[in-house]
């Protein structure tokens, strides 16, 4: 059985989901498989024969039903996402909770150009409907927050670490 993720954007304070509630909400909504990574709204299930834009529909449709949070909801397969950590030319340069990948909605129409310079000592790559991020120092100091690159580009993202996206890869393998 195939295996995607899909990437709740948001998830923590007031915005706060229990996990087991969460799965027990999917599985209720007709995921199977479901298992979560961390608290921050990491989802692997069984894909089935649906389409990602479905599933993404069906979990921020859960979310927004069981727990009252209209959340931004990504969905990526192991395959997709296989790429995107492959894709990522940060990886393995530096410290990997420095190094993100912001998974987009959709690919930016028209694709904007950033000016690269805009990061200060920090670096990032648009490729498609991911951003690539390497953070000098720390990531909360920085500009290049998920919220920066939304407004720039038109569509919803959310970030993971390297360190997270490896741990999903090996979840939906």
């Amino acid at each position: 059985m195939a295996k995607s993720v899909a990437l709740i954007r948001g998830v923590g304070g007031p915005t706060a989901l229990r996990m087991a509630d969460l799965r027990s909400a999917l599985e209720d909504a007709g995921l199977t498989g479901v298992v979560t990574l961390q608290v921050a709204g990491n989802i692997v299930f069984d894909h089935d024969d649906r389409s990602t834009s479905t599933c993404a529909a069906l979990v921020r449709r859960t979310v927004h039903q069981r727990f009252g949070h209209d959340l931004p909801v990504i969905v990526r397969t192991h395959q997709q996402l296989v790429d995107a950590e492959q894709r990522n030319p940060f990886v393995g340069t530096h410290e990997s909770r420095l190094v993100m990948s912001v998974f987009l909605e959709g690919t930016p129409h028209p694709p904007i150009p950033l000016d690269p310079a805009a990061g200060g000592p920090d670096q990032f790559v648009v490729d498609g409907m991911e951003v690539f991020v390497r953070y000098a120092e720390a990531v909360g100091g920085s500009r290049l927050q998920t919220a920066w690159f939304e407004k720039r580009l038109g569509v919803h993202g959310t970030a993971r670490n390297a360190n997270t996206i490896a741990k999903l890869v090996q979840l939906t393998a």
